[in-house]
């Protein structure tokens, strides 16, 4: 039997491509984190991540984003720093990663851990574009903090042994 957790957190913001760094385009995140062993998590700090992305004139041809999947590596304490490596599917069904972290600087904490500046690949791991999104303290947090439930994982039983 493992413990976890789960939670939701979204961002929005937005991106722009390399070829027009001019001109932004709106990014939507919305994510569902978890975690299915304490003991593992406390030794990889790692949270497995899912979720939609919607980043416009790239994965948008669902109106609420398109599959996302990842993770993101609890390094905040020793590294104050939280990075995210998520992939998705675009709209010209390739593969593309968004790779970016949240820095926190104790002389602005909300904002250090309520921005995710990021990148974007494409499926030859080339950065296509930049993105800069934001977690809103005063409209997500309480959703945020609604949503985390403590998760217990059950070992199956396979011909009589755990």
């Amino acid at each position: 039997m493992g413990f976890g957790f789960e939670m939701k957190e979204s961002f929005s913001g937005s991106y722009y491509r390399l070829e027009e760094p001019l001109r932004d385009h709106a990014m939507r995140l919305s994510l569902r984190l978890g975690v299915d062993g304490m003991r593992r998590f406390l030794r990889e700090r790692k949270v497995a991540a899912e979720g939609t992305i919607f980043a416009e004139g790239l994965a948008a041809r669902e109106p609420n984003g398109v599959p996302l999947w990842g993770s993101l590596t609890m390094k905040l304490f020793d590294e104050k720093r939280i990075p995210y490596d998520l992939t998705f599917e675009g709209d010209d069904r390739r593969t593309y990663r968004l790779r970016g972290q949240r820095d926190f600087f104790v002389h602005d904490a909300v904002d250090s851990l309520t921005i995710l500046p990021a990148s974007l690949y494409d499926d030859a791991n080339l950065e296509i574009g930049r993105a800069m999104v934001r977690f809103d303290p005063k409209t997500d947090l309480p959703i945020t903090v609604k949503s985390f439930r403590p998760r217990v994982r059950f070992a199956r039983l396979s011909g009589g042994k755990v």
